[in-house]
């Protein structure tokens, strides 16, 4: 099997988790020596994922258009030379003479999203999908929403393949964690921590409050850019003192955050999956979420979830993993789960998805 790959995603973004999730694909087809083809926009390889993989010249297919036209057009692909096309982010094939795959995610835009930036988001996603001869979803939330906001996508040609975490999440020894830590964070009292971007549907401001009603309980902030003024404002009034903002974490340090953290407070009202609930599993790390979307598939039995993103009910979670045999046993679970996922599976899946498409598409 000879894919095309459509690495549109790396042009778009410097980092994400769209990204991780295409270069671990892209690392086993370079593993497992399959002539697969990359569709490379400009900018390609200042994505920090893609700088790391190293894809042969001849395997590659320059897109020259700028990012901003291309990202809306279809990707170049050749009929006759190309088996089968998996785009990263929504780009049709330019030859209809070629069956294509498209990976969707979420439906944040449509869900929260208001006005042009939705209206483009949301056109270019429905062109692909439903044009599409087979569409992977990363979460069967996520199949559910396909099916309700693209209606006149199959059912039978979509299929569900789960993200996975990397082998950097896993337990370490607690002082090669906490050396790791204590640059970052105060070492006095216990934390939690909070991963990620910080819109509105992320409830980022009950994962304050709540820590605000644990008094002795610190707050670190993780990854979403720079702190905008209302999160830094907030952060002051309620836990002034108590809070670190770390806005580059390597998964290393990550890792350590996670070894040594009280919990993940993941308060979002939606995920697509949800890759930071696993990885903070596989850390040893207590999970507390909304029992929303796709965070049920992620979290097993093995996440403390919520009924709403609420405060207090954060907190009265936080004071229950003050119990050592409480928490140890939300440990153990979390770390079971956590197996059920990784991105050997998903790469395997994907293949399986090509070659179920391959025979639809070659049967009379």
């Amino acid at each position: 099997m000879n894919p095309c790959l459509d690495n549109i995603i790396f042009s778009l973004q410097r980092a994400g988790g769209i990204s991780v999730y295409w270069s671990e694909l892209w690392s086993r087809l370079l593993r497992d020596g399959l002539s697969a083809v990359a569709i490379e926009a400009q900018g390609a390889k200042q994505n920090i994922f893609r700088a790391n993989l190293d894809i042969p010249s001849h395997q590659t297919r320059l897109d020259t258009r700028p990012v901003r036209m291309a990202r809306y057009l279809r990707a170049p692909a050749l009929a006759g030379r190309d088996e089968l096309v998996h785009s990263s982010y929504y780009r049709r094939p330019s030859s209809g003479r070629v069956p294509h795959v498209q990976s969707c995610y979420d439906f944040t835009y449509e869900r929260f999203w208001r006005g042009p930036a939705r209206w483009a988001h949301s056109w270019q996603k429905r062109q692909a999908v439903e044009s599409a001869n087979g569409v992977i979803c990363i979460s069967e939330s996520t199949r559910r929403d396909l099916l309700y906001y693209c209606p006149s996508v199959r059912e039978e040609n979509t299929c569900v393949i789960h993200l996975g975490f990397s082998d950097s999440f896993r337990r370490v020894p607690e002082q090669e964690a906490q050396a790791l830590v204590a640059p970052h964070s105060a070492p006095d009292g216990p934390y939690s921590v909070f991963v990620g971007d910080r819109s509105a549907y992320k409830n980022f401001p009950v994962a304050v409050d709540a820590v605000a009603l644990c008094p002795g309980h610190r707050l670190v902030v993780v990854g979403g850019g720079p702190l905008k003024e209302r999160d830094h404002r907030r952060l002051e009034h309620r836990l002034l003192g108590r809070w670190t903002h770390i806005d580059r974490a390597p998964s290393a340090l990550l890792n350590a955050l996670y070894n040594r953290a009280h919990a993940l407070i993941y308060p979002s009202s939606y995920e697509g999956f949800g890759i930071p609930v696993i990885e903070a599993m596989a850390a040893g790390c207590p999970v507390i979420a909304v029992n929303v979307s796709s965070i049920p598939e992620a979290a097993g039995d093995a996440g403390l979830l919520l009924d709403r993103p609420d405060a207090e009910g954060v907190a009265e979670q936080l004071r229950r993993l003050e119990d050592a045999g409480f928490c140890a046993g939300v440990q153990s679970r979390g770390l079971h789960n956590a197996q059920r996922f990784s991105w050997e599976s998903c790469y395997r899946d994907t293949l399986s998805f090509y070659a179920r498409v391959l025979g639809q598409w070659s049967s009379p």
